[in-house]
């Protein structure tokens, strides 16, 4: 009677695993929700980042002559060469953006991180140094000529690389300040 109550203390080996096969089941339903989550909290961390950045660009403004900062993004061809363009950070970090506003989150989870090659996460519009912010709109230079474009529609800055929705989406900026969050995802019918 003794060896018989002595079994019933021990779980057997398929008792064993077949716990260890629900908890493996649960992880694996759990696990989308969890990457759905984090996914989710690395965009808002992306659009306060571009948001800060929209702020620092209306702080510089109307300390420097009411112009756009000049700005080359350190990939790809340089746009302005003599005109004193300089690079997000040294345009703006008097104005309080930091290196680690520059670093979004999705982006420095991808294997081809922007931010660990240039030390930026974001491409911004590049204007020239005698661009004048006009109230509301910006004056864009094509080839057929000039055109007025409203502030609501002008996209200031954006991720440098599609990181965001499985790498398909981008967060932007506009120039009114207002950030918005795109998907280039393919849906099949």
């Amino acid at each position: 009677m003794l060896r018989a109550l002595q079994r019933r203390n021990a779980f057997t080996l398929v008792e064993l695993l077949t716990v260890i096969t629900i908890i493996a089941m649960l992880a694996g339903m759990i696990s989308p929700s969890l990457q759905r989550v984090r996914a989710k909290a690395e965009t808002t961390a992306c659009q306060s980042n571009l948001r800060q950045i929209g702020t620092a660009v209306w702080l510089y403004v109307p300390d420097n002559g009411n112009k756009f900062p000049s700005i080359n993004n350190p990939w790809g061809e340089q746009i302005f060469t003599n005109e004193g363009a300089t690079n997000l950070l040294g345009a703006l970090g008097p104005y309080g953006l930091t290196a680690k506003v520059l670093a979004c989150p999705a982006d420095l989870r991808s294997k081809e991180s922007y931010y660990r090659k240039y030390t930026n996460s974001y491409e911004y519009l590049p204007f020239s140094s005698d661009e004048e912010a006009a109230p509301g709109t910006a004056t864009i230079y094509g080839r057929n000529g000039t055109f007025e474009i409203p502030f609501r529609r002008l996209t200031l800055a954006w991720d440098a690389s599609d990181v965001h929705s499985d790498g398909y989406g981008f967060n932007g900026l506009r120039a009114d300040n207002t950030v918005y969050s795109r998907t280039n995802k393919p849906t099949y019918k």
